[in-house]
């Protein structure tokens, strides 16, 4: 594959088979990026600790981490302390040297503060004004390029900073679609636990095989895939030739993603997200 291949591998995934594909497509030759999550285990951790996972509900359904500043700790912890050491490991045991970053290293990645996010509770709409989640607003792809250049595989998850160096959680899914988008990535593949994006989440035949941009987009899909859905179109809006989300837990999944198994995003064409 020609041009760089971004890979987003979702927090609750065994990663083994994604480590393996990510492997042979490195010593194949091609330049890889590898995103991660990490919920499951900030999830874990936090209760190892004694402080309760919050949660905030946005009107639109969508559930999303409430982050205090504990629980940006524990979220660091989490991601910095376990996850990621555990994927540079799982590479080199596999002979590849990976490079593990969070958003902050080098000024990757630069995030805005949500200053008030509306959550609805108990029918109600209250407006949170101190949780330290961002959105990504720019991304400085230097020192990804270089140590892509020195046959590394950079392993980056959030948080990222803000301008005063703040650290703040930001969506690992946007992450993924902003990295690629800033690397003029050939192909962004979101691998999560089930085949794709379905229309009816219990059931694995309802899988949406392709997911056009000009259509109902995000709309149509409900839970945490939304979020890994307006990620997905907005790389493919941005440029990004290949989008695909995909089982993680399949043999080859990432080749598997880019050979069309799975939901593709195609088309051009903005849609409200």
């Amino acid at each position: 594959m020609d041009g760089v291949l971004v890979v987003k591998l979702g927090g609750g995934l065994d990663p083994g088979r994604a480590l393996d594909n990510v492997a042979a497509l490195r010593g194949a030759g091609t330049d890889v990026v590898l995103v991660h999550g990490g919920g499951a285990e900030a999830d874990l951790l936090a209760g190892q600790l004694g402080h309760p996972v919050q949660t905030i509900e946005a009107a639109d359904g969508t559930r999303s981490r409430r982050t205090d500043d504990t629980a940006l700790d524990v979220l660091a912890m989490a991601l910095l302390g376990r996850v990621k050491p555990a994927l540079v490991g799982g590479l080199r045991a596999r002979g590849v040297i990976a490079a593990g970053l969070c958003g902050a290293d080098g000024a990757l990645l630069t995030a805005e503060r949500k200053t008030a996010i509306r959550s609805r509770e108990n029918g109600r709409v209250r407006l949170i004004r101190d949780d330290r989640a961002g959105r990504v607003t720019h991304v400085a792809p230097a020192i990804l390029r270089a140590l892509l250049a020195g046959g590394l595989v950079p392993v980056v998850s959030p948080p990222a900073a803000d301008e005063g160096g703040r650290l703040l959680n930001v969506d690992a899914d946007q992450v993924a679609a902003a990295i690629a988008t800033a690397l003029g990535a050939h192909a962004l593949v979101l691998l999560t636990d089930v085949p794709g994006v379905l229309s009816d989440p219990p059931d694995p035949a309802s899988l949406i095989a392709r997911l056009d941009c000009s259509g109902p987009g995000p709309a149509a899909v409900s839970g945490r895939m939304r979020h890994k859905v307006r990620a997905a179109v907005r790389a493919r809006l941005a440029g990004v030739r290949h989008v695909a989300i995909g089982h993680g837990g399949i043999d080859g999944p990432v080749d598997a993603a880019l050979n069309g198994v799975g939901t593709v995003v195609v088309g051009t064409q903005q849609v409200g997200t």
